[in-house]
């Protein structure tokens, strides 16, 4: 690969985020602090039929989570990202995020569909293209947040690339909180989950923690925007503090727009599907992405005996 990545380690006692509002948040993490892509656009020498293009053994396409930026993401896909060149030494890897004009990554595409489909539609074509032209290669995707979503909802769009899918990778997954209104296609066989879920403190999309949330849409809005402002962004990059702001921003001014929404699945006992709270942003800092790389690549090793 032609980027280079420097991965430092920290260790200590840190409150990575405060929850404030919800609960106090004390954890012994490790943290990873690197310099990473916030995009990744190795697959399109191949999707765009480059004379010179080279495939890849290991080609991992990824799905970033709600309000994140570039294709990426500052959040989880770029450390990701830094990871797996980290730990695939030695196995030519191609990163590929799903771009922008594809997949917005808005509250609309989480609430309203359950996951976006048009990203869905968007990993499902690029990997049956990468996989015409590249038909040796093994290829991994993966998703954080709507992401996840997104790559569960992808794996009905493969056609026969899906004979070379040797893996679903999601951090953060909430299918949990949606399979009781959508249907998400199964996991083919031979394809491998690798599914990371924050639960020392608990990341509700993905564990089932008892919140005190307000039960009246406005009051629940406020709620979420009161603890995005608590946030403690000591230990963020640049990258993620500039994002924290945005977030703390766009995440009610979007969810006003879904009020009517919101309050129909606070009545229906979905409230869970709008916790949006800092821990479910830990993933590219608290060493998850390191296991996940590592989990991959053994993954990929497997499939090659």
């Amino acid at each position: 690969m032609s980027v280079a990545l420097r991965h430092v380690a920290l260790s200590g006692m840190v409150t990575a985020f405060s929850l404030g509002l919800i609960w106090p948040v004390s954890a012994t993490v490790t943290l990873f602090p690197r310099d990473e892509r916030t995009s990744a656009h190795d697959w399109d020498p191949v999707l765009q039929g480059a004379s010179n293009a080279q495939c890849a053994d290991l080609a991992v396409i990824f799905a970033r989570g709600t309000f994140d930026i570039d294709n990426l993401g500052v959040w989880v896909g770029g450390p990701f990202g830094a990871a797996l060149l980290d730990k695939s030494y030695g196995i030519k890897t191609a990163i590929q995020g799903v771009d922008a004009s594809d997949y917005p990554a808005d509250l609309a595409g989480y609430i309203e569909e359950g996951g976006s489909n048009s990203c869905a539609k968007s990993v499902g074509d690029s990997v049956q293209k990468y996989v015409s032209h590249c038909p040796h290669s093994k290829v991994a995707i993966w998703g954080w947040s709507q992401g996840a979503l997104c790559a569960h909802k992808s794996l009905g769009n493969l056609g026969k690339a899906a004979d070379n899918v040797i893996a679903l990778g999601v951090f953060g997954d909430p299918i949990g909180v949606w399979q009781d209104s959508v249907q998400y296609p199964q996991i083919p066989k031979g394809v491998t989950l690798l599914s990371y879920c924050e639960k020392t403190t608990p990341d509700p999309l993905c564990t089932n923690p008892t919140v005190d949330f307000p039960k009246d849409p406005l009051g629940f809005v406020n709620r979420l925007k009161a603890v995005w402002k608590e946030v403690d962004s000591a230990h963020m990059n640049e990258a993620q503090k500039k994002a924290l702001k945005d977030m703390a921003v766009e995440l009610p001014k979007q969810a006003m727009k879904q009020l009517g929404k919101l309050g129909k699945d606070l009545v229906e006992g979905h409230i869970r599907r709008w916790m949006l709270t800092p821990e479910h942003f830990w993933y590219g800092i608290d060493g998850k992405v390191e296991t996940a790389a590592e989990d991959l690549v053994r993954v990929y090793e497997e499939s090659k005996k």
